[in-house]
C-alpha cells in the first residue's frame, strides 16, 4: 500500500471518529431520528423527508409501481419531477428496501463524513500537508451552518453540499488539463444535481463559471506574453523547457463540454423538474422585498464570535428569523486560521480564487440589504428563483475550511522561517494574554460579557471560544517555531481544538427522537380506513401526518410541499378565504370551515374534517361523528408525547371523487389570478364545469351522476361510467400534464376542469375509462441520459486505451532494437 493511500485511509478513519463525536447523540442511540432542538423535533426530516423516502418503498411493496405520482396529498402530487423527491440520486435507492426512520439520520451523518473527506482530498490536490488537509476536512464536516441545517432536516441540501469539495476537485483537474477531467466533473455535478434542491448548486456553478472566465483571461494574457517557451538550466545543468500550464481555449472548452454533458446526463430528471417548475408558484420568481427575511444583516456579524448571541434554534431572535438559515458562525478557531491563510498565501492563485468566491458569497448572503445582491438579482438569469440568500453560507463554510488549511500550512512551516524566534516570543505573549483574559472572564461573569443595545435589551456575548482559539493558535505557533516534530504536535493541537469547538456547537443544537415513539395506529387512522373510501379528509399534520396518511393510503387534502402547483394554490384561495390559506394547505393551520365555500369542499370530495379542538362545534352541512384524544406523533428522547384533542366532522353532502356532468361554462386560463379565483369560487359543481373550451357536440348533455372507481393505484385509475348523453367525467384530482385517458385503447383528452381538476369528455354509453400517468419529458429524458452516459463511459475509458497502446508501442520498439 502506497504512503499516500495509507494517509487517505487514516484521514477517512479520523474523520469518521470526528463525525461520531459531533453526532454523539445519534451514535449513543443509533435507531433514533436525528433532529434539532427547535419546535419539539418538528423539522423537514420528520415533517417531510421521512414521508418522502418511505413513499418510495410503499409504492413498490403495496402497488408494484415506480413512484411517478402520489395521490394521497394535495389532490395528487407529481412525484418524479418534484425537486424534493431526488429519485435518481443513487444513495437514495437504499430507501426502496429500508426503513426510512432508521436510515435517514445515518444518511445525513454519512454525507457529513463524505463532505469532510472531500475537503481533505481537495486539500491534498492543493498540495497541503496531511494535517492541514485533515483540519480542512474536520472544519467542513462539522461546520456550524452545515450542522444547523442537519438539525432542521434539510436532507436534499445536505446531500448536495457534500459533493461541493468533490466538484472543486474536478475543477482543479480541469485547470490542470487532465484527460479525464471533463467526464469526472460531469459525473460530480450530476450527482449533486440529482440530490434535488439546486439553489446551492446554482450558486457554486455561477461562481465557478466566473472563475473560469477569469482563469481563461489570465491564461490568454500569459500566453500572449510567453509565446516562446522559456529555456533555463536546472541545478544539474540540464536544459529544461517550461510551458504555460493552462490554455484559455482548453479551459473554456473543457468547462463548456462539462456543462453540456451534465445537462445531457441529468436530462432524465431535469426535463420533468423544469416542467414542474413552470407550473409551480415560484415560476415567476420571488419578490425582492420578500428575500430580506432570509438574509443576513449587520447584527449577524456578532455571531462570528458567539453563535447563540441571538438565541439558539429553539428561541432565535436574530436576523432572518430562523437560526438554521442565517447563523453566521464558522467557529472562532477556523475563522482565525482562515484569515491567517488568506493573508499569508494571498499570492497563491488557489487562495486568491477561494478568497474572492468566499467574499462574494458572504456579501450576497446579505441579500437585498446590499446593492450587490440587487444587481445580481436584476442581471443574472435564474437568480430571482431562490428565496433564502443566506444559503450562500454553505459556500462560505467550504471556503473557510479550505483557507483554514492554508493557515495551518503556514503555521506548520514556521520552523523553517528565519524569524521564528520573533514569532515564538509573540506567541508566548498572546498565550499569556489569552490566559489572563480567560481566567478573568470565567471568574467575573462565567465567560459572558453583557452589552446594552437598546433600553431594556441586553445582549450576552460568550467570549470563551475566541479566547481559547487565540491561545490555541499561539500554542501551535510556539510549537512550530521549535522543530519539525513539535510543529506536527502543534497542528494536531489545532485539529483537536477545532473538533472540540465545533462538536460543542453540535451538542447544543441536536437532539434525537426514539423510533419507538413515532405513533403508528391511532383512532383517527382506524376511523378513516373504515369509513372514508375514495373520499378525502381535511386534517392537519399534527393529527394525521403525511407519513401516516401515505402509509395507510388515506386521501387527504393537505400536504407538505414547499413549492406547490399554481392550480392547487388558486383552488385553495377560492375555497378558503382566510389569510393563512397556504399554511393551512400545508397542514400547519386550522381550516376555517365557517368561511370556507361549501360547494368547493364538496367538489374536492371532502367527506371528513378533523379539527384540533376539545370543543363541540356546530356547523351547517356538517355533523359531529367522533371526539377524543391521540398522542403527538413523536417526542424527544426521555420525554413523553402530549395528548392532542380532536373532533371529527362529517360532510353531509360530499361529491364523490369522480362524477359526471354535462354543462360547460367558459373560463379563460390566461386571465389574472384574481379573476380565475373568483370564477372558481362561484362554480356550482353539480350543474356545471369550467372549461377553456367545450369540446362536446351541441345538444342534450349528461346531468349529474356518480361514477365508480373500480381500481386505484398511484399511477393508474380505472373508472366505470354509464352516460345517458355526452358529458364530462370529472375527477377531483389535480390537473397535471402526463395523465392520459383511454377507452378501449382509444385515447381521449384530459382537460383542466374548474382550472385545477380534471375533466374527460365522453360519448353516451357505458365506458371503462383507464387513466395512467407517465411523467412528461421522462421518455426523452431517458434517451438523452442513456446516450450521454455512454459518451461519458467512452471518455473515461479512452485514456486507459491510449496508455495501453503507448506501452505496447514502446515494447515493440524495445524488441526491434
Amino acid at each position: 500500500m502506497s504512503s499516500r493511500l495509507f494517509q487517505n485511509l487514516i484521514a477517512a478513519l479520523v474523520l469518521a471518529i470526528v463525525s461520531a463525536i459531533c453526532f454523539q447523540a445519534l451514535v449513543l442511540n443509533p435507531t433514533d431520528v436525528l433532529v434539532g432542538s427547535q419546535d419539539h423535533g418538528h423539522n423537514d426530516t420528520t415533517n417531510q423527508f421521512i414521508a418522502f423516502k418511505s413513499y418510495q418503498k410503499i409504492c413498490f411493496e403495496q402497488h408494484d409501481q415506480f413512484p411517478f405520482w402520489n395521490p394521497y396529498s394535495l389532490l395528487g402530487m407529481p412525484w418524479l419531477g418534484s425537486p424534493q423527491s431526488s429519485l435518481f440520486y443513487p444513495p437514495n435507492w437504499v430507501f426502496f428496501f429500508s426503513n426510512a426512520l432508521t436510515t435517514i439520520s445515518w444518511m445525513l451523518v454519512f454525507h457529513h463524513w463524505w463532505a469532510g473527506w472531500g475537503a481533505y482530498l481537495l486539500g491534498r490536490k492543493y498540495k497541503l500537508c496531511f494535517f492541514s488537509c485533515l483540519l480542512s476536512g474536520i472544519i467542513f464536516l462539522a461546520a456550524p451552518y452545515f450542522v444547523a441545517k442537519t438539525g432542521e432536516g434539510h436532507y436534499t441540501s445536505i446531500t448536495q453540499i457534500a459533493w461541493f469539495p468533490w466538484i472543486l476537485y474536478g475543477y482543479e483537474l480541469l485547470i490542470e488539463r487532465r484527460k479525464k477531467a471533463v467526464p469526472i466533473l460531469t459525473l460530480l455535478i450530476s450527482l449533486a444535481f440529482f440530490c434535488g434542491h439546486v439553489q446551492e448548486l446554482y450558486y457554486l456553478l455561477l461562481f465557478l463559471t466566473s472563475a473560469i472566465v477569469i482563469e481563461s483571461l489570465m491564461a490568454l494574457i500569459q500566453n500572449n506574453k510567453t509565446r516562446q517557451p522559456d529555456q533555463t538550466l536546472s541545478q544539474e545543468n540540464e536544459l529544461v523547457t517550461s510551458y504555460t500550464p493552462v490554455s484559455a481555449v482548453s479551459i473554456s472548452r473543457g468547462w463548456f463540454f462539462a456543462g453540456l454533458l451534465t445537462i445531457g446526463l441529468v436530462a432524465i430528471d431535469l426535463i420533468p423538474v423544469s416542467i414542474y417548475t413552470q407550473q409551480a408558484v415560484r415560476s415567476g420568481g420571488i419578490d425582492l422585498k420578500a428575500l430580506q427575511s432570509g438574509s443576513l444583516a449587520v447584527p449577524s456579524l456578532i455571531q462570528l464570535l458567539d453563535p447563540f448571541v441571538w438565541g439558539g434554534p429553539d428561541q432565535y431572535q436574530g436576523p432572518g428569523g430562523y437560526y438554521w438559515e442565517t447563523v453566521c458562525y464558522f467557529g472562532c478557531l477556523p475563522l482565525i486560521l482562515a484569515c491567517l491563510g488568506c493573508v499569508t498565501s494571498i499570492r497563491n492563485r488557489t487562495v486568491l480564487r477561494l478568497t474572492l468566491i468566499g467574499f462574494a458569497a458572504f456579501l450576497l448572503a446579505f441579500g437585498p440589504h446590499l446593492p450587490f445582491y440587487t444587481l445580481c438579482y436584476n442581471v443574472i438569469p435564474g437568480f430571482s428563483m431562490f428565496r433564502i440568500p443566506a444559503r450562500l453560507m454553505w459556500i462560505c463554510s467550504l471556503v473557510i475550511a479550505m483557507l483554514a488549511g492554508f493557515g495551518c500550512e503556514t503555521i506548520g512551516s514556521l520552523f523553517l522561517n528565519s524569524s521564528r524566534k520573533k514569532f515564538r516570543n509573540l506567541s508566548l505573549i498572546c498565550f499569556a494574554a489569552g490566559l489572563v483574559c480567560l481566567t478573568s472572564l470565567m471568574i467575573s461573569s462565567g465567560g459572558l460579557v453583557s452589552l446594552s443595545l437598546n433600553p431594556g435589551q441586553i445582549m450576552k456575548l460568550q467570549l470563551v471560544s475566541i479566547t481559547i482559539a487565540v491561545m490555541g493558535v499561539a500554542a501551535a505557533i510556539f510549537s512550530a517555531c521549535l522543530s519539525r516534530k513539535t510543529a506536527i504536535s502543534g497542528l494536531i493541537l489545532l485539529c483537536i481544538l477545532c473538533t472540540w469547538e465545533l462538536s460543542l456547537h453540535s451538542a447544543q443544537i441536536l437532539r434525537t427522537i426514539p423510533q419507538t415513539s413515532f405513533r403508528e395506529g391511532t383512532k383517527i387512522v382506524d376511523f378513516l380506513k373504515e369509513n372514508q373510501g375514495q373520499h378525502r379528509v381535511l386534517v392537519g399534520q399534527k393529527l394525521l401526518s403525511d407519513r401516516e396518511a401515505w402509509k395507510h393510503q388515506i386521501l387527504k387534502v393537505q400536504g407538505y410541499e414547499p413549492v406547490p402547483l399554481v392550480r392547487l394554490g388558486l383552488l385553495a384561495a377560492a375555497t378558503f378565504p382566510q389569510p393563512d390559506a397556504s399554511l393551512m394547505m400545508a397542514g400547519y393551520a386550522e381550516p376555517q370551515l365557517n368561511t370556507a365555500r361549501q360547494p368547493l369542499l364538496n367538489l374536492m370530495s371532502i367527506k371528513y374534517a378533523i379539527l384540533q379542538t376539545d370543543q363541540k362545534i356546530e356547523l351547517a352541512g356538517w355533523k359531529i361523528v367522533e371526539q377524543g384524544t391521540i398522542p403527538e406523533e413523536f417526542a424527544f428522547r426521555n420525554s413523553e408525547p402530549a395528548l392532542i384533542p380532536y373532533l371529527i366532522l362529517e360532510n353531509t353532502d360530499p361529491l364523490p371523487r369522480t362524477f359526471l356532468t354535462g354543462m360547460a361554462k367558459p373560463l379563460n386560463p390566461n386571465e389574472q389570478s384574481k379573476q380565475i379565483v373568483d370564477s372558481i369560487a362561484n362554480v356550482q359543481p353539480r350543474k356545471e364545469v369550467l372549461l377553456s373550451q367545450d369540446v362536446l357536440p351541441a345538444g342534450k348533455r349528461q346531468t349529474y351522476k356518480k361514477a365508480e372507481i373500480s381500481n386505484a393505484s398511484p399511477n393508474q385509475l380505472l373508472i366505470m361510467t354509464e352516460l345517458d348523453a355526452p358529458g364530462y367525467l370529472i375527477l377531483s384530482d389535480i390537473f397535471y400534464p402526463g395523465w392520459t385517458a383511454r377507452i378501449k385503447e382509444a385515447e381521449v383528452p384530459v382537460l383542466p376542469a374548474d382550472f385545477s381538476l380534471r375533466a374527460i369528455p365522453l360519448p353516451a354509453g357505458k365506458h371503462q375509462v383507464q387513466l395512467s400517468y407517465e411523467p412528461p419529458g421522462f421518455k426523452i429524458g431517458c434517451i438523452i441520459t442513456v446516450t450521454t452516459l455512454a459518451i461519458i463511459l467512452i471518455l473515461l475509458l479512452m485514456p486507459f486505451r491510449s496508455e495501453k497502446a503507448t506501452k505496447t508501442n514502446e515494447n515493440v520498439l524495445d524488441v526491434n532494437k
